[in-house]
């Protein structure tokens, strides 16, 4: 498991991203059906396919025990973290982790550095809430040609009307996807400008 410090920190709020800190979602472990008093599995994030970090989770009643080695310092931790259930409106119910720290009911539990606790106690941020204007623009428009079924990436200019789409629904879309075009362009500007500044010093 990585280290303190390990996770990816961004230049726009300085927080650590989610993404980087091994997410441990209860809901996926309750999918997967391993969420049985007495089990024991092993847990594995994957980057393209690769894993990059896993731990050992034995199942306890209302807990968990979770196992994992530093990277950092090649020390075994071992951390118990108790569970809690709610009822759905349809039947059921759902399971939830209780953070350690602050004892808040979360679905997720993140480890920034030795411990796994929730989103707020790790000190962690979104990806979408570390990027700037421009990124943000950029981003919403990739979803905007993802719907109209064209290429991502502003530079690779725009594509056909989707079959099917009416044409009304069409070029509300497209005149969103434009002014985002223009935000984007304009902060890709302000950066080329920046670093010309810095290339000339």
């Amino acid at each position: 498991m990585g280290g303190r410090g390990s996770g990816r920190r961004s230049s726009y709020s300085g927080k650590a991203e989610t993404n980087d800190s091994m997410p441990l979602d209860i809901r996926k472990i309750t999918r997967k059906g391993l969420l049985v008093p007495g089990n024991g599995f092993s847990w594995q994030w994957l980057v393209n396919d690769r894993q990059v970090a896993g731990i050992s989770i034995r199942v306890d009643f209302e807990s968990m025990v979770l196992s994992y080695r530093m990277k950092s310092t090649g020390e075994v931790v071992e951390q118990r973290v108790q569970t809690q259930t709610s009822p759905c409106h349809l039947g059921g119910q759902r399971h939830w982790f209780t953070c350690p720290r602050c004892s808040k009911r979360v679905a997720v539990l993140y480890a920034p550095g030795r411990y796994f606790a929730c989103r707020q106690c790790g000190g962690l941020g979104y990806a979408t809430q570390n990027e700037g204007a421009g990124d943000r623009a950029s981003t919403k428009t990739d979803k905007l040609r993802k719907r109209m079924g064209w290429e991502a990436g502003i530079l690779n200019g725009d594509g056909a009307k989707p079959k099917g789409m009416h044409w009304k629904t069409y070029h509300r879309l497209k005149g969103r996807h434009d002014a985002l075009v223009q935000v984007s362009l304009h902060y890709i500007g302000r950066k080329l400008g920046f670093l010309h500044k810095l290339l000339e010093r």
